[in-house]
């Protein structure tokens, strides 16, 4: 019974779970729910236990291509 998933009901926690760019998430529900104070948000995310990670891109994904340049 190790493959347990518990499922949240809060759609705040979902929401924020669920999202891309986790900064502007936060902005977005510090405005819709918490009167955009983000200062409650941290401290309503710090009661649920949320950790405070952050989702950007990590340089390493991805390579840089150089342009292709014929000469004639």
């Amino acid at each position: 019974m190790n493959n347990i998933t518990y499922i949240t009901k809060d759609p705040i926690l979902n929401e924020l779970n669920n999202s891309v760019d986790k900064e502007s998430t936060k902005k977005m529900i510090a405005f819709k729910h918490f009167n955009n104070n983000l200062n409650l948000l941290d401290d309503y995310l710090q009661s649920n236990n949320v950790s405070k990670t952050t989702n950007k891109l990590n340089n390493n994904l991805y390579t840089k291509k150089t342009q292709l340049e014929f000469s004639f």
